[in-house]
C-alpha cells in the first residue's frame, strides 16, 4: 500500500511539475502582449505578473522539497481560483457600470483556465470532495458572468457572446458530469483495490498458519517420535532389542497422534490454544505459564528415556512472571523449548544423576534453565535444534545460551525481557 502511494504522489509531483512550467510560461507570454496594448486594464497589468511569480516560486519549492507536494498543490490551487473570480467579477462589474465599455470586448479569455482548474482538481482533491469544489468554483466563476448575459441580450448574440455562454452553461455542465463519473468510477477502482488487498492478506494469513502448522508438526515428530526412533536405532545397535515389538508399536501410535492432531477438524478448529506435547499430551495454553512449565516437567520426565531413570535429585522451581505481552505461539514454543531441553537430557546425558529445572527473575529478565551433571556435550556436536531455539531467542528479544560446564553436564538457558509479576 505505502508502495502504491510513493508511486502516486511521484506522478502527481511530475505533473504539478510540469503545470507549473507550463503555466509560467504562459503567464509570461500574457504578461508581454498585455504591455502592447495601446489601452491595458491595470488589472491585466498586474495579474499576469503576479501568476508568473507565484508559479515560479511554487516550482521551486515543489523541486526543492519534494514533501510539500500537498501544501504546493494546494496554495497553488487557492491562487488560480483567485486569479480566475477576481477578472470574471471586475470585467463583470465594470461593464454594468461602464456600458461603453460591454463585457464581450473587456473580458479576458478566461474559460480555458477554467477548464484546466477543473481537470487539475480530478488530480490533486479526493472523490468525495471533487464535485462540490467543483460546482463552487463553476458558479463563482460563471455567475457573474450568465447573469450580465440575462440582462444584455444583445451581447450575447454575438460571436464571442454565443461562446461565453456555451462554454459556461452547457459544456461546463457536461464537464462536471464527466466529474460524477469519474468520483463514481475512482470509488468503485478504490474499493475493487481494498477487496484485492484483503483478499491478498488473506491469503498470505492463511500462508502464515500453515507455516505455523508445519512447524508445530516438525517440533512435535522431533519431541516425539524421533525421540523414540533415536533409542530404538541405539538400542538395536547395541543389541539390546528384547521389547522392540512393543516400542515399534509406540512408535507408530506417537506418529499417528500427531497426523490426527493435524488433520481432525476437531482439534484443528481448537489448536489456537492447545500445546500437544511429544507423547501426546495435550494442555491449554491459557493458564499461567509457570503453571504450563510446571506441566510439561512434569509429563516430559515421565517418559521412557534412559537417562531419566539414572536421575537421583530433582530440583524444580518456577517462579510466576507477568506473560501477558506473550502471545499464545510465543507461550507453545517456550513450553516445547523446555520439552526438547529436558528430552536432550534424557537421551544424551549420560551419567547424570541431578537435574536442576528453573524458572527466576533476574532484574527486568526472565531466565528459564535446564541444567544437569552427565558427561556433557561433544564439542564437535552441532545440534540441529540450536538454531530454532536461536531463532526463538530472537522473537523474544532475549538470549540463548548451550554450554557444557567445567564440571561435566550441560546448562541450557533462554533469558527474555519481561515485567515483574
Amino acid at each position: 500500500m505505502s508502495i502504491l502511494l510513493d508511486s502516486q504522489n511521484a506522478l502527481k509531483r511530475r505533473v504539478m511539475l510540469a503545470v507549473l512550467s507550463l503555466n509560467m510560461f504562459g503567464a509570461i507570454i500574457a504578461t508581454i502582449l498585455h504591455r502592447l496594448e495601446p489601452h491595458p486594464s491595470p488589472l491585466n497589468l498586474i495579474a499576469p505578473p503576479l501568476l508568473v511569480i507565484c508559479s515560479l516560486a511554487l516550482l521551486i519549492r515543489l523541486y526543492i522539497v519534494p514533501q510539500s507536494l500537498q501544501q504546493v498543490m494546494h496554495v497553488g490551487f487557492f491562487l488560480a481560483v483567485l486569479l480566475m473570480i477576481i477578472p470574471s467579477w471586475f470585467f463583470t462589474l465594470q461593464a454594468f457600470l461602464s456600458p461603453e465599455m460591454p463585457l464581450v470586448g473587456s473580458l479576458p479569455p478566461l474559460i480555458s483556465g477554467l477548464f484546466l482548474i477543473l481537470m487539475l482538481m480530478m488530480i490533486m482533491l479526493r472523490p468525495r470532495r471533487l464535485i462540490g469544489v467543483a460546482i463552487l468554483t463553476w458558479g463563482a466563476i460563471a455567475l457573474p458572468i450568465l447573469t450580465y448575459f440575462i440582462f444584455h441580450p444583445v451581447e450575447l448574440t454575438t460571436l464571442r457572446g454565443l461562446d461565453l455562454a456555451i462554454a459556461l452553461g452547457p459544456a461546463m455542465g457536461v464537464q462536471i458530469v464527466l466529474i460524477l463519473f469519474f468520483n463514481r468510477l475512482q470509488d468503485l477502482v478504490d474499493r475493487l483495490y481494498r477487496e484485492r488487498l484483503q483478499y491478498y492478506e488473506q491469503i498470505i494469513e492463511r500462508q502464515s498458519i500453515r507455516q505455523r502448522a508445519m512447524e508445530h508438526a516438525v517440533t512435535q515428530i522431533h519431541n516425539g517420535p524421533l525421540q523414540t526412533l533415536a533409542l530404538l536405532m541405539r538400542d538395536v545397535q547395541k543389541g539390546r532389542s528384547t521389547d522392540l515389538l512393543q516400542r515399534l508399536d509406540a512408535l507408530n501410535a506417537e506418529i499417528r497422534a500427531v497426523g490426527h492432531s493435524l488433520t481432525d477438524p476437531s482439534e484443528v478448529e481448537t489448536t489456537e490454544h492447545i500445546l500437544r506435547l511429544g507423547e501426546g499430551t495435550q494442555i491449554d495454553l491459557n493458564h499461567p505459564l509457570h503453571h504450563l512449565f510446571h506441566e510439561v516437567y512434569a509429563v516430559t520426565l515421565k517418559r521412557q528415556l534412559p537417562h531419566f531413570k539414572t536421575i537421583q535429585v530433582k530440583v524444580r522451581n518456577f517462579a510466576p512472571l507477568e506473560s501477558s505481552i506473550l502471545t499464545l505461539d510465543l507461550k507453545r514454543d517456550l513450553c516445547l523449548w523446555l520439552e526438547e531441553a529436558l528430552c536432550n537430557v534424557g537421551k544424551h546425558a549420560q551419567g547424570v544423576t541431578r537435574l536442576t529445572v528453573t524458572g527466576q527473575q533476574c532484574e527486568d529478565h526472565y531466565v528459564l534453565q535446564v541444567q544437569d551433571n552427565g558427561v556433557g556435550l561433544d564439542p564437535a556436536l552441532n545440534p540441529p535444534e540450536a538454531k530454532s531455539c536461536t531463532l526463538l531467542a530472537q522473537r523474544l528479544a532475549g538470549t540463548f545460551q548451550r554450554t557444557t560446564l567445567p564440571k561435566g553436564g550441560v546448562l541450557c538457558k533462554l533469558s527474555w525481557a519481561c515485567r515483574p509479576s
